[in-house]
């Protein structure tokens, strides 16, 4: 059972990951493109530039199918971005692929675009940036006041317990063990503490 259901929501899991790792490098992909098209080169030659410099590990992926899709299927450049759009597992690429899509076939600046896109990728990672300083402080709040405070003050109630017998008439166990509790509840806390700060930390 437990199979099954992994292997059920594993791949809408890792299409989410994937996702998160093209949101993240679309900020600098776009300002990447910006720059190569101020040189005037058709669109088509701005993804060959792209995949050639295997500097997105994941953007890389869209991209690959795009030239894929008009080298070896025969798809001109519009229906090939179109395409990989409907596919792709990042929001944010499918407006980027959507956008350049619309550019070539209404003839607008493919520069002028990447331009105003870029920025608005750069302001919305910023945003991200801020937001994720914001979480790790309250976390850095809920960190020194449980794993910390908290500890400090239940050692100096245990050793008050302790020196009367108290402590171990009431829970049953010798300060040792109860020691070892506390050392080991500490450590399972800053565990889950670094699994939390990993999770919503960003990838770049």
């Amino acid at each position: 059972i437990f199979t099954g259901f992994f292997m059920y929501i594993y791949p809408s899991t890792e299409e989410k990951n994937l996702g998160k790792k093209i949101d993240q490098e679309l900020p600098f992909l776009s300002i990447h493109m910006s720059a190569i098209a101020t040189s005037g080169i058709e669109p088509l030659s701005i993804f060959k530039i792209i995949l050639r410099s295997q500097e997105y590990k994941y953007s890389v992926i869209e991209i690959r199918k795009i030239m894929n899709l008009v080298n070896f299927h025969g798809k001109d450049l519009v229906c090939a971005l179109k395409e990989t759009s409907i596919s792709s597992s990042s929001a944010k690429m499918k407006e980027l692929l959507d956008g350049i899509a619309t550019t070539i076939t209404s003839g607008g600046l493919m520069r002028e675009f990447l331009d105003k896109h870029s920025e608005g990728l750069l302001f919305d990672y910023k945003l991200e940036r801020e937001r994720y300083i914001k979480i790790s402080e309250t976390f850095m709040d809920i960190y020194i006041s449980l794993a910390i405070a908290a500890p400090m003050i239940f050692l100096m109630l245990f050793v008050i317990m302790g020196s009367t017998g108290a402590l171990t008439n009431f829970l049953g166990l010798s300060v040792g063990a109860i020691s070892l509790l506390m050392i080991l509840g500490i450590i399972i806390l800053n565990v889950v503490f670094l699994i939390l700060l990993n999770l919503k930390q960003p990838t770049i």
